[in-house]
């Protein structure tokens, strides 16, 4: 009988800790009375976020998820595909939100209220460091002066390294690098040229949360930026365009070669190909080439970008989700530049 019972209560402690729960609820204004609101799990080593749970607001705008959980996962809140907040949201957890006309509250959950904070703090650096490089490299755009063009896309330059560095500053609040949640972020401040701050920050979560799936793709990370850091050689790459071509990345040692990474949601990354257009041109026949790769997860949103830059191209598929691409400039007819 003792085997018995110790077997049942085995069995009823393992059940309980399954089926532990995480819960969200919050209350929108009128206006979102209706609408879909969609939790969408973050993955920061494939960036292959994929949607999950989704709910409706009802007449007064209130909302409510359960969510089965195992361990600490991080979520964006979207309505009608537009991104609200992301949360970290523990097992056990009850996080209620309140979304006020300048603000949106979290009670509940001190690790996503470091969310919400971040991101009200990354938008201050932003307007006071990237908005007038911004604002005037549009301005430019609109005048067709190319010679401004090319000096804000330089001073836009200048202006990410300050954002990057004022938001590692916030970073490195002990609140918030020993919290899970700094792995959200973990893409935006200057990762790749702080990789002490990153090995402090690994160094942290593991001792707190080594079984966490969140602290391995942290890790995972903070391992590729250390294989692409400044002065790294260049990992291999290679892939067959739609023509069954095999393009090789070794086949560009001994040259003079750029790595672009670029995505269709990055506007100084588009504004700045016609640069590259025009460099390679200049300095193509001194051994001179760019290699391009896109970060986009989506075809459309990829193809509408060559679309409304005014540049055409093929796509290259492969298992890394890269797209491969050769371009030129359609106004000007200039040679095809290799990308991958």
């Amino acid at each position: 009988m003792k085997i018995i019972f110790l077997s049942l209560l085995f069995t009823c402690t393992f059940y309980t800790i399954q089926a532990q729960e995480g819960r969200i609820k919050g209350s929108l204004p009128a206006s979102y009375s209706g609408k879909t609101l969609v939790l969408t799990l973050m993955n920061y080593e494939t960036r292959k976020d994929k949607p999950v749970h989704e709910t409706k607001a009802d007449k007064s705008g209130a909302f409510a998820f359960t969510i089965p959980l195992k361990e600490p996962v991080i979520y964006d809140l979207t309505v009608n595909d537009s991104s609200l907040l992301h949360l970290l949201v523990k097992p056990g957890d009850v996080i209620t939100l309140s979304l006020r006309k300048d603000a949106i509250i979290s009670k509940g959950s001190p690790d996503t209220q470091y969310l919400i904070d971040y991101e009200t703090n990354r938008k201050k650096v932003f307007v006071k460091w990237l908005q007038p490089t911004y604002d005037s490299s549009s301005a430019a755009v609109k005048a067709g002066n190319k010679e401004r063009i090319e000096y804000w896309n330089v001073e836009h330059e200048k202006a990410s390294e300050n954002y990057k560095a004022e938001l590692a500053v916030w970073v490195k609040q002990p609140f918030f690098i020993n919290s899970l949640a700094a792995v959200h972020h973990s893409m935006r401040w200057h990762s790749d040229n702080d990789l002490a701050l990153m090995d402090s920050m690994v160094n942290i979560l593991q001792h707190k949360y080594s079984k966490y799936e969140l602290t391995r793709q942290l890790v995972s990370k903070v391992n590729s930026t250390r294989r692409i850091a400044i002065g790294a050689i260049a990992p291999e790459f290679q892939s067959k365009n739609t023509e069954g071509e095999t393009i090789d990345l070794k086949e560009y040692r001994g040259q003079y070669t750029l790595l672009d990474f670029w995505a269709s949601w990055c506007g100084p990354c588009r504004q700045e190909s016609p640069t590259l257009v025009r460099l390679y041109n200049t300095y193509k026949e001194k051994g001179f080439t760019i290699l391009s790769v896109s970060i986009d997860t989506s075809e459309d949103k990829w193809k509408g970008a060559i679309k409304k830059t005014g540049i055409c191209g093929r796509m290259f598929p492969n298992s890394a989700a890269m797209r491969l691409r050769q371009q030129r400039c359609i106004q000007c007819q200039l040679s095809p530049i290799a990308f991958f």
